[in-house]
């Protein structure tokens, strides 16, 4: 038996784990079915998390791509700011030169936040080398920090381009990665498209294998389940395209956005997804593919956590006050997670403090049940991936998702914080 045929048996083996992983997580439903009859809140909790989950697996399956369009070559600018990225500026800007695009119809723009390290003469080094390959080629210099979305204001500001694609300082796309994210932009009503983004750095550790793990599922699940009707919540900044003639019309507004009577300095890609999603659509493209770097210590993974779980917060009670004009079930889904996220830490605390105190009962099913969900999507990262340390990633996935269950509260408590946080 050759090693193709190896690998399709062994694929095979893995997709009846995962459906038979579906299978116990029904039986067990079943089993403890009367307990919404004993708690309605905590009874409508565990069958909603299951029904949410498993239709974000049948989404995604039923997500399709839009062909190519080779006759559809729009002008495309790579907005890039940083800060201290002195280690992999050079290398994110000089994969631009080689994307499989028509070199004159590329611009490249990079803002140098106020970095204090080698991020500026990186920036310049990389210009000179992709200058010849690209239509333009633009460093900005700021000697004092402004911050992530001052950054890619002044990127939309100086573009001249119809499509603008940002992309982190710490990420590096394939050469067909601009193609599929353009393709989406002949439909009138797009307006933002994710691209797929992998960890760069995914053997360094556990945590970094971890964060493979959730990467992958987030955006090959998750984000092509909300692709279905055109309400991608977040375009993340490793590499997101957008319409430039529609970010014209509020970019100005976003830049200076204000919540709580404070100006916003965190959670700019999920906040401009907003503002895309209130009169257009966005889409998600697992054909345009790009690898960003990763936390690989807990400290660094910690403050990055939160910063987004604040954000998530901001934009998520934002975007409720218009995602019911979108789509019926598409809204459905998105306010059910919202119950699902605030529910999360009272049942936490329910099952692991409050139960074992007061009447001896062991949060065994709670932390089983937790652990067969994150299995559920370590099967699905395992066949797709062929990644053969899959396991200790679920694992750790599991630890840190009891560990930090108490970051969401916690955002809500410190919102009107706008400490950036993540160094």
């Amino acid at each position: 038996m050759n090693e193709s045929s190896n690998r399709k048996l062994l694929d095979m083996g893995f997709w009846l784990v995962f459906f038979g992983l579906i299978y116990v997580v029904i039986l067990i439903k079943i089993a403890t079915g009367n307990y919404i009859n004993r708690n309605v809140f905590f009874g409508t909790y565990s069958i909603l998390i299951v029904l949410y989950i498993f239709s974000r697996f049948l989404l995604s399956y039923l997500h399709r791509s839009v062909p190519l369009a080779n006759d559809y070559e729009p002008t495309v600018a790579f907005v890039v700011p940083a800060k201290n990225e002195g280690e992999n500026i050079y290398e994110t800007l000089r994969r631009f030169s080689e994307v499989d695009y028509p070199g004159e119809k590329i611009e490249v723009i990079a803002i140098n936040d106020g970095s204090t390290d080698t991020t500026l003469a990186e920036m310049r080094r990389a210009a000179r080398d992709i200058a010849p390959r690209v239509a333009r080629v633009e460093v900005v210099d700021w000697k004092q920090n402004r911050g992530k979305r001052h950054g890619m204001h002044e990127g939309v500001r100086r573009s001249r381009s119809e499509i603008v694609i940002f992309i982190d300082s710490d990420s590096f796309i394939e050469p067909s990665c601009v193609r599929h994210l353009v393709k989406y932009f002949t439909i009138p009503e797009i307006g933002a498209v994710s691209g797929h983004t992998d960890v760069y750095n995914h053997d360094e550790n556990v945590l970094t294998r971890m964060q493979a793990l959730r990467y992958y599922i987030a955006f090959k699940v998750y984000k092509a389940a909300e692709s279905i009707f055109g309400i991608v919540t977040c375009c993340p900044g490793c590499c997101s395209a957008y319409r430039k003639s529609y970010l014209d019309e509020f970019i100005d507004e976003w830049l200076h956005q204000t919540f709580l009577g404070k100006e916003c300095t965190f959670g700019d890609d999920r906040s401009l997804t907003n503002y895309v999603l209130r009169n257009y659509r966005a889409a998600y493209s697992s054909e345009a593919k790009a690898y960003t770097v990763v936390p690989n210590n807990f400290k660094t993974y910690r403050k990055q956590q939160q910063r987004w779980k604040k954000s998530w917060v901001r934009e998520t009670f934002i975007a409720a006050s218009f995602i019911w004009k979108k789509d019926t079930v598409a809204a459905l889904f998105f306010y059910s997670y919202i119950f699902l996220a605030f529910a999360a830490p009272i049942v936490f605390v329910h099952a692991v403090m409050w139960e074992p105190i007061f009447y001896g009962i062991l949060p065994i099913i709670y932390l089983s049940g937790l652990f067969l969900m994150l299995l559920l999507h370590g099967v699905y990262y395992r066949i797709y991936t062929q990644d053969r340390n899959w396991f200790p990633a679920v694992v750790s996935y599991w630890f840190y998702t009891v560990i930090l269950m108490w970051q969401l509260p916690w955002a809500v408590v410190t919102i009107a914080d706008n400490h950036w946080g993540t160094r």
